[in-house]
């Protein structure tokens, strides 16, 4: 490299890319060794050098250059900052509503007349105006106590106007029927991204210069100041991109919502980074003469300069590119697997290319710090690194049960705790070692509902459907290996859930669309058992469930069962919408383990998945038997006989899980089907095993419609409609008895009676009968029942749900504070978004209305 000296030579003019301007270049005492003075990059100037030089280290020295680094440091504190105030409040006001809430109902316990308790008012005797002792005068009751914090009305309305604002959904652009929609962020994620890219933008354009006279007397200040404002982006995007990060400590948001900010944020840290590399390449090619000068201050023969830059910068551009919407669900496993390698690859190209100029390696090793940081964190959350548990390395044991609409039940015992509406990640290397998908946890973890496992264990319940990729694998294997077979689950969890507490609001609209109910079952369930204890403020709660047939209440028929035998009276409201009108026929049948059509890569899984079995067993084996040898040998006190029935008792201590149940088999065109039975000749000639049955082959719906017979659907129709069955017994009033005869004998043999037809499931809904294919061949909703609205509130109808006018009729009902939370389609998100925001009117208008709180569960964008 050469050395200054050799550049500004004593006495020797100089002449600066023909711009007129000579200088004489002097020696003179550096303020810095020559050492310090290259990693720098840093040109003195005195009072012979020329302008230039001087203005440069006048308006943007280079050595001051790192404060552009702390512009994101403090938009980002403050965005922290004002988010964790928000969650503190938040959280100590619900805690205060609920304790005045409990306290209260202890003070009315102790102080409460047995006069007004015991009266029966509502009694036919009660109504007579003639009493022997009547009431000259109302008894004042002293209104509930109300935590004044919590009631502060003007702060009540900023948080209003804000959720007026914010709460509006951005539309769904629909490009094609068949293509995937363009589905747009929140508002508010937007907002956040406009204000750091318009603060980014300004803070790099707005201070002067953007470029020197000469490249000669240094970088450009543009390029310099996007660099640094990009390098200080890295310790956020990689705390929003982890699992477990501080940012979800400190705010309660999770990390499926911090994601989204973090791709914008990528897209900033790329758009600044292009903004840092343009610049250079401008002034390489308008000023070559200084460009020859700024080169030498680099001892890397011109690599150093442009080569490690584009080496950071394309893995930036592939990171952001690859993880674009289209393509990243076009390729999710390839995106999973490549992101965080690329990712690495690029934080090691930036420690390269930066150099340690300036501050830049301060936030370089920041970020290397929070990403080993929230690995080691993210331990504490995997299932299989607690070497005190059974799962420890293996997993927990798991099984798979296929319910109605070919619904997928996963249940883990498992020694984890989750609170409801959390969320984790499933990996089962019986079925894919690699993949790790995420699915809402559908069980309450409650003292409750313990687990028949062992103790001190809960049973995780997954409820999902399988469309592809691994949920399809999921079916697949329960199909081929029946309902017996047990697997290994790692599991990554819990994260997620709500920032709030539902037992702080006084109403509660828990809103789900299919199988969105996995997110709401686990709430409601914890929400009544809190309103039994005493320790909710919920007064009502009204559920609203869009289904497409009533099978799928099927997968939570106990949860239904429990909370409207066990919920406080008239306090829950269910609303069952059916929005296809065609109930499946189950004909029960058990699909056989053996496949004749068995793909090899399945052999591996289930090595891998018996390997850790084999495992669990013997360590469940060994510590039973450290664990209660001494126990049992002294209860047996010497005999024999007794100190073996007791360790076979020991050898049952944990019990099996459940067994599961499967639904009819699928097609013969699709496989997994076995040959025919045939007669085992040990056994009697009506027994068939039960692993050898023949599921009978599915017929399509064409078929099934041409063998329907009109005459019974004409039947039904009239029967769920008295108002018709007089003109339909006129039409079929047979003529003469011959007529008669020839009527019964073309009716199909063998079909089922009108009459006779039994009631899906033992737990009565509150639905009428399944219409038909002529009513609704003939009319959409000609012959439907009307709704069945029964007294406790439980209601079933048909079609679609209005959602705005639903919300709009139940916002009367509303109380001081509402929770509405949502999880379903993004249509169904979209409309109760836009109402929500739309009621928040009523909250600025007062009337006793202080808070409308909407929750979205979404985790697609």
């Amino acid at each position: 490299m050469p050395a200054i000296n050799e550049i500004f030579v004593e006495g020797e003019p100089m002449e600066l890319d023909g711009r007129d301007t000579v200088f004489i270049a002097t020696k003179v005492e550096l303020p810095v060794t020559f050492s310090e003075l290259v990693p720098r990059v840093s040109i003195p100037a005195n009072s012979s050098s020329p302008a230039g030089l001087i203005a440069a280290n006048a308006q943007d020295p280079w050595a001051a250059s790192g404060k552009y680094g702390l512009g994101w440091v403090y938009f980002g504190v403050i965005l922290l900052v004002l988010t964790t105030l928000i969650r503190l409040y938040n959280l100590f006001t619900d805690r205060v509503r609920a304790a005045l809430h409990q306290e209260n109902l202890q003070k009315g316990s102790k102080t409460s007349s047995p006069a007004t308790d015991y009266e029966l008012s509502d009694i036919y005797t009660a109504r007579s105006t003639t009493k022997f002792f009547p009431r000259t005068e109302q008894i004042a009751e002293t209104p509930p106590a109300e935590a004044t914090i919590s009631s502060v009305r003007p702060l009540n309305m900023l948080i209003a106007m804000f959720r007026f604002v914010f709460y509006r959904p951005m539309p769904i652009i629909v490009y094609r029927k068949r293509w995937r929609p363009i589905v747009f962020p929140s508002l508010s994620v937007i907002c956040i991204a406009t204000a750091g890219l318009v603060f980014s933008v300004l803070y790099c354009f707005i201070p002067q210069p953007l470029f020197f006279q000469s490249m000669a007397f240094g970088s450009p200040p543009v390029a310099i100041r996007a660099g640094m404002l990009a390098v200080a982006m890295m310790p956020w995007i990689i705390a929003m991109s982890m699992k477990a990060n501080i940012i979800s400590i400190m705010t309660g948001i999770g990390h499926e919502r911090l994601n989204v900010l973090h791709r914008w944020g990528a897209y900033i840290c790329l758009i600044l980074s292009l903004i840092h590399t343009i610049p250079f390449y401008i002034q390489k090619l308008q000023d070559p003469s200084g460009y020859a000068i700024w080169r030498t201050y680099f001892n890397t023969n011109g690599i150093y300069i442009f080569g490690t830059g584009f080496a950071a910068l394309a893995p930036l551009i592939f990171l952001c590119v690859h993880s674009v919407a289209a393509l990243r669900h076009w390729a999710y496993e390839l995106f999973v697997t490549t992101h965080v390698p690329v990712a690495m690859v690029y934080l090691g190209m930036l420690f390269w290319h930066c150099k340690n100029y300036l501050t830049s390696w301060n936030y370089l090793f920041a970020t290397l710090a929070i990403w080993v940081v929230s690995y080691a964190m993210r331990i504490l959350y995997l299932n299989w690194t607690k070497p005190w548990r059974l799962s420890w390395l293996i997993g927990e044991e798991s099984a798979v049960t296929l319910m109605d609409e070919n619904a997928i039940k996963v249940t883990i015992p498992s020694q984890m705790r989750w609170r409801p509406g959390q969320y984790v990640y499933l990996r089962m290397p019986g079925i894919s070692v690699f993949e790790n998908h995420p699915f809402t946890i559908a069980s309450l973890c409650s003292e409750d509902f313990p687990s028949e496992y062992g103790e001190g264990y809960r049973d995780m319940v997954l409820v999902f459907k399988p469309f592809k990729g691994f949920t399809k694998k999921v079916l697949d294997s329960a199909l081929e290996h029946g309902p017996w077979h047990t697997y290994r689950a790692f599991i990554d969890g819990p994260y997620g859930g709500m920032r709030r507490r539902l037992e702080a609001f006084d109403h509660v609209v828990l809103i789900a669309g299919g199988s969105g109910i996995t997110a709401i079952a686990s709430q409601l369930l914890d929400l009544i058992k809190r309103m039994r204890d005493g320790k909710a403020v919920t007064k009502n709660i009204q559920v609203i469930w869009a289904i497409k047939r009533p099978e799928t209440m099927e997968w939570f028929k106990e949860e239904l069962r429990i909370c409207r035998e066990y919920a406080p009276p008239d306090t829950v409201q269910c609303q069952f919408y059916i929005t296809a009108a065609k109930r499946l026929h189950r004909t029960g049948e058990l699909v056989s383990a053996q496949t004749p059509t068995r793909p090899v890569s399945h052999f591996f899984k289930d090595k891998v998945n018996d390997v850790f079995q084999d495992i669990a067993e013997k360590r469940t084996s060994n510590i039973s038997a450290k664990r209660n040898s001494a126990l049992i040998r002294d209860e047996a006190a010497g005999d024999p006989e007794r100190e073996k029935e007791l360790r076979k008792e020991n050898e049952d201590s944990i019990t099996a899980l459940p067994k599961a149940r499967l639904v009819p088999t699928r097609s013969g065109s699709k496989g997994h089907l076995v040959p025919p039975p045939q007669q085992h000749p040990d056994l009697p000639q009506h027994h068939t095993p039960p692993e050898l049955i023949h599921p009978q082959p599915t017929r399509s719906f064409t078929e099934k419609r041409r063998e329907r017979n009109l005459s019974l659907d004409i039947q039904a129709a009239s029967r769920s409609n008295p108002a018709i069955d007089q003109t339909y017994a006129k039409l079929t009033q047979p003529a003469s008895p011959s007529s008669s005869e020839s009527q019964h004998a073309t009716t199909a043999p063998g079909a089922p009676s009108v009459a006779a037809a039994a009631p899906h499931g033992g737990f009565d809904f509150g639905f009428p009968s399944t219409p038909t294919e002529f009513q609704k061949n003939l009319m959409r909703f000609a012959f439907l029942p009307a709704a069945v609205k029964k007294k406790d509130g439980w209601s079933t109808e048909y079609g679609r749900p209005d959602l705005r006018y639903t919300l709009r009729q139940a916002s009367a009902e509303f109380g001081r504070r509402t929770c509405v939370l949502v999880c379903g389609p993004p249509g169904m998100r979209m409309d109760v978004s836009r109402t929500v925001a739309e009621l928040q009117v009523e909250v600025l208008k007062g009337g006793g209305k202080e808070e409308i709180f909407l929750h979205a569960e979404n985790y697609a964008i």
